[in-house]
């Protein structure tokens, strides 16, 4: 993997160890990462995260910008029994490392800031991935539920669209692209989209069409699973917004989705089988 440019400082403190990066070291310092309690201390305020656990938001000392601290959990049907349990700091590590190349090329993702870790035992580590904090918005299930007209979510959609076709120009691969890591903040009027949670994502130049396929399907899906109806007005806003005049790409994508929408049914069956095992309060 290519190293970014920015400069990460490492330090550490009895069982902390702490990466970050060059501008916000002192900040970090200050705020006592390298405490031992770090990692448990109640933060200057807490937000919901996209289904892994609680993430925070302070201020960082002597800097306009405020840290968003989110707690390294693993996702899957391993959560249950992982949770919050390392082995290593690695792959919070490649987070920030990947994060870091993506946003130096004008990818739309939260500037990378820090990891910290604590060692809980032998082999067994505890850690946060720490970005600055994007300001006042909310997830792509969030927006949804609240409910919004038609024409705010044909706005979003566009912008969505857009976004994700930056984060694919600019090489990134996100390994989990659903509602909860969509990011949807204001600009100026203007919805803009982030890309939040970039555990296991990579950057590889030229994103295959393939892989541009599956990431938008995969997104859908999770519109299907947890957005409920969308008007298919709005999903041909994002398709037109990502692929621009991109001709070419624009055909290559459609000959991809037989292949994709048979996914999609196959997931609609889980789907079903899942609301039927486990039915909701009547």
């Amino acid at each position: 993997m290519t190293a970014p440019t920015t400069q990460f400082r490492r330090h550490r403190r009895g069982p902390v160890r702490l990466l970050v990066a060059e501008p916000f070291e002192s900040a970090a310092l200050a705020l006592g990462l390298l405490e031992v309690d770090a990692l448990e201390r109640p933060r200057h305020r807490e937000v919901g995260g996209a289904g892994r656990g609680t993430n925070a938001v302070q201020p960082l000392p002597g800097r306009s910008e405020r840290l968003h601290l989110r707690p390294f959990h693993h996702g899957g049907w391993l959560a249950a029994v992982t949770r919050d349990r390392l082995t290593s700091l690695a792959r919070p590590v490649a987070e920030l490392i990947v994060n870091a190349r993506l946003a130096e090329v004008g990818a739309p993702v939260p500037r990378p800031v820090l990891v910290v870790g604590r060692r809980r035992g032998p082999g067994l580590w505890r850690a946060a991935v720490g970005t600055l904090h994007e300001g006042s918005g909310c997830n792509g299930r969030e927006f949804l539920a609240s409910g919004p007209p038609r024409e705010r979510v044909v706005a979003v959609a566009r912008a969505s669209g857009v976004a994700l076709r930056r984060l694919h120009d600019a090489g990134g691969c996100h390994a989990d692209l659903h509602l909860g890591n969509v990011l949807i903040c204001e600009a100026d009027g203007a919805p803009r989209v982030v890309f939040v949670d970039l555990d296991r994502a990579r950057v590889v130049r030229p994103v295959p069409v393939p892989r541009r396929s599956a990431e938008m399907m995969r997104l859908y899906r999770s519109l299907l699973k947890w957005g409920g109806a969308v008007a298919p007005e709005a999903i041909a806003h994002f398709f037109d917004a990502y692929c621009g005049d991109d001709h070419a790409l624009r055909a290559a994508l459609s000959a991809a989705l037989p292949r994709e929408r048979l996914r999609v049914a196959l997931h609609r069956i889980g789907y079903r089988l899942a609301r039927t095992s486990h039915p909701g309060p009547s």
